[in-house]
């Protein structure tokens, strides 16, 4: 099954678009080629450059945060429920706020690497990344693997700080939402959002069309178009999951 997020919120795009780098990052931790190398690099200056653009997130983390935990302690209190799973998820929760706890916005540890400092501009020109415009970080590509691997390990720490919170707060909202199974006709399909964060969509890998969502929280449209031109979708079943987040 192919799976495809679409944000319906200002919070849950930022919350998305973290969750990708964070996963493209630990694709490419291991450093096996030139081209991990440049990614994991790209992918910290990135990281870098969205956190001085979200200057709520932490706010909006802890907030998220607090909600969950006041419901699943609500859920406790239920006959029926699973309390070990519920004190499970309540321990992960307090462990992402003891993390977000330490965030600040100046990251000294990346904003001062020497490294970072130097190629983060490179990357706005075409083909920046280059032996005779960037000296330092073609010096310390050709170290050995394991300095390298120091050097990426404190990084990676300092991506810590958002990583584990938001990880479990996506974990939690999907996790308390139920997929249910839709059909859309000739490819195309609009019902209400139910005021949710965000839609995912889950579509076998068979089928030569992707799914290309518009609306807003209260209506959308889900259209497949298909892959190969000149082609008519027929109709698709999918599954289609409202994560509501805090409205759980």
């Amino acid at each position: 099954m192919l799976t495809y997020d679409f944000p319906l919120s200002s919070k849950s795009r930022i919350y998305l678009k973290f969750e990708t780098l964070f996963k493209r990052i630990e694709n490419c931790k291991n450093l096996d080629s030139e081209a991990e190398i440049l990614c994991i690099t790209r992918g910290v200056i990135d990281f870098m450059d969205m956190l001085d653009g979200s200057g709520t997130i932490k706010i909006e983390i802890l907030k998220d945060i607090d909600r969950m935990d006041s419901k699943f302690k609500q859920w406790e209190q239920e006959p029926e429920v699973n309390t070990a799973l519920i004190k499970d998820l309540r321990k992960q929760l307090a462990a992402a706020r003891s993390t977000i706890d330490q965030f600040s916005r100046q990251r000294t540890v990346l904003k001062n690497d020497l490294i970072l400092e130097g190629i983060k501009p490179r990357f706005l020109t075409p083909c920046g990344v280059n032996n005779f415009d960037t000296p330092l970080f073609l010096f310390w590509q050709n170290l050995p693997k394991t300095e390298k691997l120091e050097t990426i390990s404190k990084w990676l720490h300092e991506l810590d700080i958002l990583r584990t919170p938001i990880t479990t707060i996506l974990k939690m909202w999907r996790l308390c939402s139920e997929p249910q199974k839709r059909i859309a006709k000739k490819g195309f399909m609009q019902e209400s959002g139910d005021n949710c964060e965000f839609i995912e969509i889950k579509y076998p890998k068979t089928v030569r069309a992707y799914p290309v969502v518009s609306g807003f929280q209260s209506s959308i449209n889900v259209r497949f178009i298909p892959y190969d031109k000149g082609q008519r979708c027929g109709d698709i079943e999918f599954e289609l999951t409202f994560i509501k987040g805090a409205l759980l």
